[in-house]
């Protein structure tokens, strides 16, 4: 299981199953970030990524490309349970005013009403 999804509402949760978000994985999640994007009965997107222990910057880009994807919409993306060496790789890159990120699906949600 690469990417696993569910709908309530207007929300969609998006759990990223993958242990490496590299040049392998990158380009099937942004179809995925794509699929989602384009349908406007998907919502807002919640992204689980707490599996994700290592990405490289295909992995950054697909983030940065759901972003793009979700502020063109005007709907809310929401990246939570991000690793301490991810949120690193978003540090140094200067990304953390870019991207909303939230400590847990709990507090992810309660960003989204």
């Amino acid at each position: 299981m690469k990417f696993q999804t569910s709908q309530e509402g207007n929300v969609t949760q998006l759990q990223v199953g993958v242990e490496k978000l590299d040049s392998k994985v990158a380009p099937d999640l942004k179809s995925q970030f794509i699929l989602l994007a384009n349908d406007e009965s998907s919502g807002h997107l919640i992204v689980d990524l707490s599996h994700v222990a290592f990405a490289d910057s295909s992995g950054l880009s697909a983030l940065l490309l759901a972003h793009r994807l979700y502020r063109e919409t005007e709907r809310k993306l929401i990246f939570h349970s991000v690793t301490d060496r991810i949120m690193k790789l978003i540090e140094i890159s200067q990304l953390t005013p870019v991207f909303s990120i939230a400590t847990n699906a709990e507090e992810a949600n309660s960003l989204v009403v």
